[in-house]
C-alpha cells in the first residue's frame, strides 16, 4: 500500500483504503479498481492523495500485512471526530458562539481510544480534502499529542487537559478571514501578521468558556512559542512554555510537514523526521521531541526502499525505538531482477546495511504501472 498523489493516478490502480468527504460521506471504498471517471471525481473533491495497493508487494500478502498494523485510532473514529470539529467550527462562524461540549466529548473520545492502543505507532497519515485541512489537522494534533502524553506518563486528568487543548489549539483560526486561512500559496506580510494573531484570539475565546480548563486555553496561546524564545506571541523560552504547549507544538509541525496541501505534497515520514530533529533545542523541547519521534514509523510498513547493497525491499515490520532499522523483504536484487521469494533482512541485526533511498509517491505510481519502468528507474537511481 502506497500513498499516491491523485494527479499521478491511472485507471486500473486499486484503492487500499476507504475515501471519505469532509462530511463523512463514503466516496469510494477500499479495493475499488479506479477508472478515469472516479479519478476525476477524487480530484474534483480536492483530495490531494489516496492510498493504493502496490502489485509489487502482492507476493507479501500486502493487504493482510497492512491490516495487522494497529492504528492509533480507528478510521471510523477519525472520520466522526473530523465531522464534529467541522460542524462546531461552522456553527461558530454562523452564530459567533463557541459550543464547548462537542470539543470536550470528541477530545475525551479520542483520548480513550488512544489509551486503548498505547503501543501503536504512527504508520499512515490520514487522507483529507484541502477544504477540510483545518478540521483533520486539529484531530491529528489531538491524537499525536495524546499519544505523546501517554508515553510521558501522564495521568488521565492530565491527558484530558492536554487532549482538549490540542483539539482546540487552532481555535483562533475561526476568527481569521477565510481568504487568508485557505490561501493556496505564501502569505503577504500583512496576511502573515493577521495569521499570527490566531494564538491570542484563540486564548481570548477559550478563557471565557467556564467549562474549558485555563491550562487548555494556554495551549492555544503558546503553541507557536519556540524552545529558544524566538516564537510568538510572547517570546516564551524553555520551561516557561507550558509542557502541554511544547507537546502540541511538535505535533502541530509534524502533521503540517507530512500533510498534502494545495501548493505542495507532504513530506515522507523519514524526511519529516530529519527536519524535526534539526529543530531540537531551537524550536522544540529535545526530550519531548525524542519521545514524540519514538512513536513515528520513519519507514512505514509497505514503504519501498533501496538498500546500500543495491537491493530493493519493502518494509515489513517496525519496532518502536528502532525505527531507523526496520525489517524488510527483498523484492528486486541489485541487478534489478524481480524476486518471487526474496530474502528477509532485519536491519537491527544487519548493522552494515542501510537504507539509502525511499521511493517517492510519484515513483511508486509509475512503479505500479509495470516493472518495465521500475527496472529502468533502478538503473537511473544507481
Amino acid at each position: 500500500m502506497q500513498k499516491v498523489s491523485t494527479k499521478h493516478l491511472h485507471p486500473g490502480m486499486v484503492l487500499a483504503r476507504n475515501i471519505f468527504s469532509t462530511d463523512g460521506i463514503l466516496l469510494l471504498s477500499a479495493d475499488t479498481v479506479l477508472n478515469s471517471t472516479q479519478i476525476e471525481r477524487l480530484q474534483h473533491f480536492n483530495l490531494p492523495s489516496v492510498y493504493i495497493r502496490n502489485p509489487l508487494t502482492d507476493q507479501l500478502t500486502d493487504k493482510d500485512m497492512l491490516d495487522t498494523i494497529p492504528e492509533v485510532v480507528r478510521e471510523e473514529t477519525r472520520v466522526q471526530a473530523v465531522q464534529v470539529v467541522q460542524t462546531a467550527f461552522q456553527n461558530f462562524s454562523a452564530n459567533h458562539r463557541l459550543e464547548s461540549q462537542p470539543f470536550k466529548d470528541t477530545a475525551e473520545f479520542l483520548m480513550k481510544e488512544v489509551i486503548e492502543n498505547p503501543g501503536a505507532m504512527v504508520h499512515l497519515t490520514d487522507i483529507r480534502t484541502c477544504d477540510g485541512y483545518t478540521f483533520g489537522h486539529s484531530v491529528n494534533v489531538c491524537v499525536l499529542s495524546t499519544l505523546t502524553g501517554i508515553q510521558l506518563g501522564y495521568n488521565r486528568f492530565q491527558l484530558k487537559e492536554l487532549s482538549l487543548g490540542a483539539l482546540l489549539h487552532d481555535a483562533g483560526k475561526m476568527l481569521i478571514p477565510k481568504e487568508i486561512l485557505t490561501k493556496a500559496g505564501p502569505l503577504t506580510v500583512s496576511e502573515r501578521k493577521s495569521m499570527e494573531q490566531h494564538p491570542t484570539l484563540g486564548f481570548d475565546l477559550l478563557r471565557r468558556q467556564r467549562d474549558i480548563p485555563l491550562v487548555s486555553a494556554h495551549v492555544a496561546f503558546q503553541h507557536h512559542e519556540k524552545f529558544n524564545g524566538t516564537g510568538y506571541t510572547r517570546g516564551l523560552k524553555g520551561v516557561h512554555i507550558h509542557e502541554y504547549a511544547r507537546i502540541v507544538a511538535i505535533a502541530d509541525v509534524y502533521d503540517a510537514i507530512t500533510s498534502d496541501r494545495p501548493y505542495k505534497e507532504g513530506s515522507l515520514p523519514h524526511q519529516a523526521y530529519e527536519v524535526m530533529l534539526s529543530l531540537a533545542n531551537t524550536h522544540f523541547d529535545p526530550i519531548i521531541l525524542r519521545t514524540f519521534l519514538n512513536q513515528i514509523a520513519i519507514y512505514p510498513v509497505g514503504s519501498i526502499v533501496r538498500l546500500t547493497t543495491g537491493e530493493i525491499a519493502v518494509v515489513t515490520k517496525v519496532i518502536p525505538g528502532l525505527q531507523t532499522r526496520p525489517a524488510l523483504k527483498v523484492i528486486f536484487d541489485a541487478s534489478g531482477s524481480k524476486l518471487e521469494n526474496g530474502p528477509e533482512i532485519d536491519l537491527a541485526q544487519q548493522l552494515t546495511i542501510f537504507i539509502d533511498k525511499v521511493f517517492t509517491a510519484a515513483e511508486v505510481a509509475k512503479i505500479s504501472l509495470g516493472n518495465m519502468y521500475f527496472n529502468q528507474s533502478l538503473r537511473q537511481a544507481q
